[in-house]
């Protein structure tokens, strides 16, 4: 049952089931096992949503599992033969095999993933900045940053490869001088002159 009342918001009650059909996650198309949206009296462009959608690879069957609602959905995942969800995310961004995925970097993959999910949604908790940044070794991290106000600038950066977390702050102090700081695997504090050309 779907009616419009006084405060210019289309509500709907009532169940739609959706047996087959395409869910995208992470840029790739799935397809739909099994789903229903429920409409619970409220607006009708955000119901309550259940769904499994999968992907066939060679080698492993990856399923995303929906819940939530249409605007704030919460995915997890499973798959058969089982993997840990990492793996699983890293092979839906990679594609191919899950040894493709592997060789091709599924770290990165899985990097890539979350700085577009952190663009993507970032501005609703307050993350002005996402990216993939890579040290002078090649470690590779994803790096959510923000204004805290003109002159300071933090963010936090998650290593893709090993269990480290950098956070960084910088400050500029006028025209010339920035202070920039660094707590992670290793600590420092520098003060940098620039000359501008």
């Amino acid at each position: 049952m779907v009616k419009s009342g006084y405060d210019a918001i289309t509500r709907a009650t009532g169940a739609l089931n959706v047996p087959e059909g395409k869910y995208m996650a992470y840029g790739r198309l799935l397809d739909i096992d099994n789903g229903q949206l429920s409409f619970n009296g409220g607006p009708i462009d955000n119901p309550a949503i259940s769904l499994r959608a999968k992907k066939v690879f060679p080698d492993v069957t990856a399923y995303v599992n929906v819940r939530g609602t249409l605007l704030q959905p919460r995915m997890s995942f499973s798959s058969d033969p089982p993997l840990p969800q990492s793996q699983i995310v890293s092979l839906i961004l990679a594609g191919g095999s899950f040894e493709s995925a592997q060789t091709r970097g599924g770290n990165v993959a899985i990097g890539q993933g979350v700085a577009m999910l952190a663009q993507q949604y970032g501005g609703a908790l307050g993350i002005q900045d996402a990216g993939l940044e890579s040290d002078i070794n090649n470690e590779t991290s994803v790096v959510l940053g923000r204004y805290l106000n003109p002159r300071l600038y933090v963010s936090y950066g998650v290593s893709l490869t090993e269990q480290l977390n950098t956070f960084k702050a910088r400050y500029t102090l006028g025209d010339h001088w920035t202070l920039r700081a660094e707590v992670g695997q290793a600590e420092g504090l520098d003060l940098v002159y620039t000359i501008a050309k």
